[in-house]
């Protein structure tokens, strides 16, 4: 009797195949920035700086915002408030307007076009994926929470466990270790011009997600392709970037 299951012409089972596509990409990783990739939050940051400046009179300006956005509140705070320290005084401002933040995004958190798809894709293909954002731990667990994409995920990475913030390539490199992958087989995305230089200079590849409504900043032009929305991007594209297509 002829073998139903019999193998012609070295060709696995359907089901084979798959399964070994799903373990070859195994060992690619996405590597996701939250604010302005994931979640459209910009706004709500901006009202939280904003706020906190009304509150302790100190002057403040929307240029200066997004010249820090993307940053460690303790390197964008000098920056948008020229006030440098002591250190006491750096975290009780970092708290205060995270809290500020936390409020504002319970009122309205959504999901940017094309990233919980995207995600969804890269999970379904078994690519390994982490959050690596210099948001504190506390913000991003609301918004993994509040998106409920926590089982897309296979860790994330807060900017308060690193030596360095963005643009430094700490975050990305911690969350490549994490995930068990190399540098070289990982993908950023990223929004802004700190978190693309973070990418570079920990040798990965980067896509980098334009804000919407807003000229390109200085910087974003160093990822290895620019969208407009997430929503562009397939999974073969990932693929491709990465050299991660099935054989």
């Amino acid at each position: 009797m002829e073998d139903s299951g019999d193998m012609r012409d070295g060709a696995r089972p359907a089901g084979d195949q798959t399964d070994s596509v799903a373990a070859r990409r195994g060992g690619y990783a996405a590597l996701w920035d939250v604010d302005g990739v994931i979640i459209d939050s910009g706004e709500q940051h901006r009202q939280a700086w904003e706020a906190l400046a009304r509150e302790r009179a100190y002057p403040y300006s929307d240029a200066a915002f997004w010249a820090g956005f993307g940053m460690r509140n303790s390197d964008s705070i000098p920056l948008m408030f020229g006030v440098a320290g002591p250190p006491e005084l750096l975290v009780a401002l970092s708290e205060r307007k995270e809290e500020l933040y936390r409020e504002l995004l319970r009122r309205e958190a959504r999901a940017l076009p094309g990233a919980r798809e995207l995600l969804t894709a890269l999970h379904a293909a078994g690519y390994r994926q982490a959050l690596g954002s210099s948001a504190p731990l506390v913000n991003i667990e609301a918004i993994i929470s509040l998106l409920q994409i926590g089982p897309l995920l296979d860790g994330f990475v807060s900017g308060e466990h690193v030596a360095h913030g963005k643009p430094a390539p700490d975050i990305f490199l911690a969350g490549a270790a994490l995930l068990g992958v190399a540098p070289q087989r990982c993908v950023v995305f990223e929004d802004a011009p700190a978190g693309v230089a973070a990418a570079r200079a920990g040798g990965m590849r980067c896509i980098a997600v334009r804000r919407a409504g807003q000229p390109d900043a200085p910087g974003l032009e160093l990822a290895d392709r620019i969208v407009d929305s997430l929503s562009d991007l397939t999974l073969a594209d990932i693929d491709h970037l990465l050299g991660a297509e099935p054989q």
